[in-house]
């Protein structure tokens, strides 16, 4: 598509841009609207309107959009809010319920965390635990139980944060990578705008709750797609069990097992032959009840994300999750 004339170069080129951009989504089953992530004024999404010989790039060109709800045979997701079955490799939606509903994301939040902290961030960098960050007004908060003056690299927090869902780790690693907690969740809520998440807004790097604290199914796609795009990030989530040893802060060394909180990965929920549980994470909260982000793998190596906010129980969001795989290898 080229724009030649001089009026077009700038209104002209936007204009036809938003006309031919649902052209660019032809590997998905359904169309974006122009709105919000969906303009086609936003450079820094990767949507550029270029004049004369150049052409016009679609931020969404490479990722699965939904509109509207997307049934599908043998899915069951009676007890959950929302919830969606992506093929990553096709872009294709082939299963979606109430993906653009405001929920809250519990412990998915910490996929956001991992991805901030992989894009600024030194594996192998040290870093001190402050009070603040393992300090909690609220009770049964999950942990890695660190200690003030304990003394860890990122590498290690990143276990720490998506196997146990330590909600001390998610602290000291918005420390280490912007001094605070505050600016940490800043870059947070601008990674979010920069992939398309418009519909998020995080508080805090822990999912812990608050009113102002949420996402929808599918910003919560956009995130984790996004941080699958580092190595590291999958390995960390595919490990049931990390043996982790760090220094404390009188010197001596700590040992200690952590152990996933993905029923999937730890084996005790099984999928069908032939069918692969790549990790996910897990969130549970009062509020935002039982939630996962799911990555399979079938017996042709091609990816698919699952995802289901707002189940009452623990046990009925495996089973439905599980319903979404019935079919994959036939």
């Amino acid at each position: 598509m080229r724009c030649t004339n001089k009026r077009w170069k700038r209104t002209g080129c936007l204009f036809l841009a938003a006309v031919f951009c649902s052209l660019l989504l032809a590997g998905c089953t359904k169309t974006a609207q122009p709105d919000d992530a969906f303009t086609v004024d936003h450079p820094e999404l990767g949507i550029q309107s270029r004049d004369n010989d150049r052409d016009i790039s679609y931020f969404a060109k490479d990722l699965c959009v939904a509109n509207e709800n997307v049934e599908l045979e043998g899915a069951d997701t009676s007890d959950a809010l929302a919830a969606c079955f992506f093929h990553l490799d096709t872009k294709e939606v082939l299963y979606a319920k109430n993906v653009h509903d405001r929920l809250y994301p519990a412990s998915t939040t910490k996929i956001m965390t991992a991805l901030v902290a992989l894009e600024n961030g030194d594996l192998d960098a040290q870093t001190t635990v402050s009070e603040e960050a393992v300090t909690f007004h609220e009770s049964g908060v999950s942990t890695a139980k660190l200690k003030k003056g304990d003394v860890l690299t990122l590498r290690q927090l990143l276990y720490a944060l998506l196997l146990v869902s330590a909600n001390d780790a998610a602290n000291v690693i918005a420390e280490q990578i912007a001094g605070s907690s505050e600016q940490f969740v800043a870059m947070m809520n601008e990674e979010a705008q920069k992939i398309g998440a418009t519909h998020t807004h995080f508080v805090n790097p822990n999912g812990l709750h608050d009113e102002e604290h949420y996402t929808t199914a599918y910003d919560l796609y956009l995130i984790f797609q996004k941080a699958l795009q580092y190595e590291f990030f999958a390995e960390v989530l595919q490990e049931a069990v990390y043996e982790a040893s760090y220094i404390s802060a009188d010197g001596t060394s700590i040992e200690e097992s952590w152990s996933s909180t993905n029923l999937f990965t730890k084996g005790d929920v099984t999928v069908p032959d032939g069918v692969t549980a790549m990790g996910g994470k897990t969130g549970t909260t009062t509020a935002a009840m039982s939630c996962l982000v799911q990555l399979f793998e079938d017996k042709s190596k091609d990816r698919y994300v699952a995802i289901i906010l707002g189940c009452q129980e623990r046990a009925s969001l495996y089973r439905e999750m599980q319903s979404f795989l019935s079919d994959l290898n036939n």
